[in-house]
């Protein structure tokens, strides 16, 4: 995405024409009147069916470097993080007397502007090596030297001191500035290192969330969420991480956030409150319940859901049972009479959930969009850090996104589009983005863009559009794949069209049994062969999905 020019998150006051703590005013569109001649975003939009226009989105989110401004599980605290996503984002050269590094860009950008470049981060990392081949306290030594070099990277007299006022500007932009909300809360400076400021059992939950003097979750990820609501997109989402402590924090914002009781946008103290995301007033409900926290295994192949019971998305706790997703609470341990009445019940015992996928990734894919989405909107994953830290951070063992894309787009009613601000330029880095049939990686280029959006921290900081912004351009971009990939096959379907009346008129006088093996045996027999080759754990789901992959290959009209 371009840069923009920094814009402040939260204004002194609503003003008539000021926009409130928060940025959360902006009207929703109207809908279109019957009759209203509908713009096309681009050229032959309208050529997508009502459901692939207003596709079904699975929004995945990283949660350090992307929506939020501190990374747990790495110990980073959000003034160090910032420091290092700046020194990624810094580009200079060598002096070839002295061989310090100087800088020479003026703002940050997530690319080099020139290819001569290099960024802060790549002259450290070769200032201090830290390749297996060395001896493991060298390595050590060395990695812990290049992360205090990238985390002091602003300060002064440090390489990057020109960039101190675009740090600045990220933390004025995190800042509560609305001053009747600072007083309400006894606000003073932001607080930049999380450990100065550890939560107090004895004050409010409200108080707990706004004692770092800042948001904790970038204003621009509560937006997008305002929006979609107000247009009334089916949207879902998955929050990635690699730390349960920093899930946690998020799971507790979001859930205040769409019960309008964020103390930051709850409509008090001059804030501006979200539209329901409760499930009140026939809204859909955007809580993160404990059913839905999940656990990737990349080395046993499983996602698992362990309070979530096993089964469809409609079920309920059973007595027992640690959490539930219609929200029924567990019976108290030594609780006779609820003891009593399920054994009564002849209730089994707890199942979780578990999605395995050593063979193939049907199971995964089919689990998490028809049984746990189903049952709520929003999920959370914790992915397996070590796993892709004990192969190397290769992207093919990071934070697996499974996308039925069939050398085109197979399924054209759903997008996902993972966000994350750790993937690098020319590699994923940390994003596993697969083929669901497959089970083969997509390359950065065919996923960038469509399913993946490398954020640029820097912006989404400065910009409370942000994500609004790169969802729109992963939409369009989505949109105009699925055209080109029926263009593509338009020369086969013209094929057959012209044979489509006669051929209908042919079947109608068919015998049934002639009828099916014509027309649907030798369309399903390449998918039954290819089941019993390989016999999955599903077969039923195998020949659907197989089905979908292959349609172009069969023709559809009867053949005389």
């Amino acid at each position: 995405m371009p840069p923009k020019a920094p814009q402040e998150v939260e204004m002194p006051g609503p003003q008539p024409h000021d926009v409130p703590a928060g940025g959360l005013d902006v009207p929703s569109l109207p809908p279109p009147k019957d009759g209203d001649e509908v713009r096309e975003a681009f050229l032959g939009e309208s050529r997508l069916s009502p459901e692939e226009r207003d596709r079904w989105l699975i929004l995945h989110f990283a949660l350090p470097r992307t929506i939020m401004t501190c990374d747990m599980a790495e110990g980073r605290s959000t003034e160090v993080e910032l420091n290092d996503v700046l020194s990624r984002m810094a580009w200079g050269s060598i002096d070839g007397r002295t061989s310090d590094w100087m800088l020479e860009s003026e703002s940050p950008t997530l690319d080099a502007p020139h290819s001569s470049l290099i960024s802060y981060f790549e002259y450290v990392e070769r200032m201090y090596p830290s390749d297996e081949s060395m001896e493991k306290e060298a390595r050590e030594e060395n990695i812990a030297m290049a992360a205090q070099k990238r985390g002091a990277f602003t300060n002064t007299g440090d390489a990057g001191a020109k960039f101190r006022p675009m740090f600045d500007q990220m933390v004025k932009n995190l800042q509560h500035s609305n001053k009747a909300l600072m007083k309400a809360y006894d606000l003073k400076k932001p607080i930049l290192s999380e450990q100065d400021a550890p939560e107090d059992p004895s004050r409010s939950e409200a108080q707990g969330i706004m004692r770092f003097g800042r948001h904790q979750i970038l204003p621009a990820f509560w937006q997008l969420l305002n929006q979609l609501t107000k247009k009334n997109r089916r949207f879902s989402l998955v929050l990635r991480s690699f730390s349960e402590e920093q899930v946690a924090i998020v799971q507790r914002e979001l859930q205040l956030f769409c019960q309008g009781q964020h103390p930051a946008y709850d409509g008090k103290n001059k804030t501006q409150k979200p539209p329901p995301m409760s499930g009140d007033k026939g809204s859909r409900d955007m809580r993160l319940i404990d059913a839905n926290l999940g656990r990737f295994d990349r080395s046993a192949c499983k996602l698992h859901f362990a309070s979530r019971p096993a089964g469809d998305a409609t079920k309920v706790a059973r007595p027992g049972e640690v959490a539930a997703l219609a929200g029924a609470a567990a019976p108290v341990s030594g609780d006779a009479s609820a003891e009593g009445a399920s054994a009564e019940e002849g209730v089994s015992a707890f199942t979780p959930t578990e999605y395995q996928f050593a063979s193939d990734y049907h199971e995964v894919y089919a689990g998490m969009q028809d049984q746990v989405l189903q049952g709520a909107n929003t999920a959370s994953i914790i992915d397996d850090m070590a796993y892709w830290k004990s192969k190397g951070q290769d992207s093919t063992a990071g934070k697996l996104l499974l996308v039925d894309h069939a050398g085109g787009l197979a399924e054209t009613k759903v997008q996902h589009v993972f966000f994350d601000g750790n993937m690098g330029s020319g590699s994923a880095q940390c994003v596993d983005v697969r083929d669901v049939v497959t089970g083969e990686p997509l390359p950065q280029s065919d996923a960038e863009g469509l399913f993946t959006h490398r954020v640029d921290l820097f912006q989404a900081t400065t910009d409370v559009d942000y994500f609004v912004q790169a969802l729109d351009a992963c939409e369009l971009k989505f949109s105009q794949k699925v055209l080109e990939s029926r263009q593509v096959a338009g020369a086969a379907g013209d094929d057959v069209a012209s044979g489509e009346a006669v051929a209908g008129s042919e079947a109608d006088r068919l015998p049934p049994k002639e009828y099916l093996y014509r027309n649907i045996i030798p369309a399903l027999l390449p998918a039954l062969e290819a089941c019993q080759r390989d016999r999955p754990a599903d077969p039923v789901e195998f020949i659907a999905f197989y089905m979908l992959r292959h349609s172009k290959q069969y023709s559809k009209t009867l053949k005389a």
